[in-house]
């Protein structure tokens, strides 16, 4: 099974931060959050291989430094688009099983990676992690990859479980403490700056005071 990350330009990261942090705040939370995931990834060592999938020029250091593979995708289209891009690379190099997350869930922990991996023994099925609100969907694993269509986006979770239950797969879901706070909101700010601080994503935000800046915001 290979790990598969899709990554955004940095340049459209996090809109919905915008009130709280700058344009280039948001960059380097992005690029903090990425080196985090793939901290936690490479450190379970329950995937044969880590693929990320983006044409984000900025984030390509950080790649190597980790040793990973680089997926160059063609345009950015979007988050289904990389996933099924992915997949299909993962289908050519003959791979039967795909655990697809995003860069936004900076307090994935190996362990969680390992829990839900080691869980999905399935030769035909899907398991899906949910967000913590349980709209979207924080980490899908597939075997094949190419199981199902992708729809991430609005209430990703329910649909994902819709596709599988159509197509009459088995569907798992697994509920994750760390891999389901995805970082998109001021009020998923205020969630991480309350956890234990062992991330870079925390040292970044306590670096430009990001309590004060919560504080004064939702005052």
């Amino acid at each position: 099974m290979w790990a598969v990350i899709p990554f955004k330009q940095i340049q459209q990261a996090k809109q919905r931060l915008a009130p709280i942090l700058s344009t280039e705040e948001r960059k380097f939370l992005s690029l903090n959050m990425l080196e985090d995931v793939l901290e936690a990834a490479t450190a379970s060592e329950v995937f044969d291989g880590v693929l990320v999938a983006t044409n984000c020029e900025e984030a390509a250091p950080i790649i190597r430094r980790k040793g990973v593979l680089h997926l160059q995708t063609s345009e950015e289209l979007g988050l289904n688009h990389a996933a099924r891009q992915a997949s299909n690379w993962l289908l050519n190099k003959h791979i039967g099983a795909m655990c697809l997350f995003p860069a936004d869930i900076p307090l994935a922990k190996a362990s969680e990676f390992r829990y839900i991996v080691c869980g999905h023994s399935v030769h035909l099925g899907m398991t899906i992690v949910p967000s913590l609100d349980k709209g979207g969907t924080n980490c899908l694993v597939l075997s094949p990859p190419n199981l199902l269509p992708f729809c991430f986006g609005a209430d990703s979770y329910a649909k994902h479980l819709k596709q599988g239950l159509k197509l009459n797969l088995s569907c798992r879901t697994k509920f994750s403490d760390g891999i389901g706070l995805d970082i998109d909101t001021p009020n998923d700010l205020r969630a991480i700056s309350m956890r234990p601080k062992q991330t870079l994503t925390q040292n970044y935000l306590e670096k430009i005071e990001i309590h004060s800046r919560l504080n004064q915001f939702f005052w």
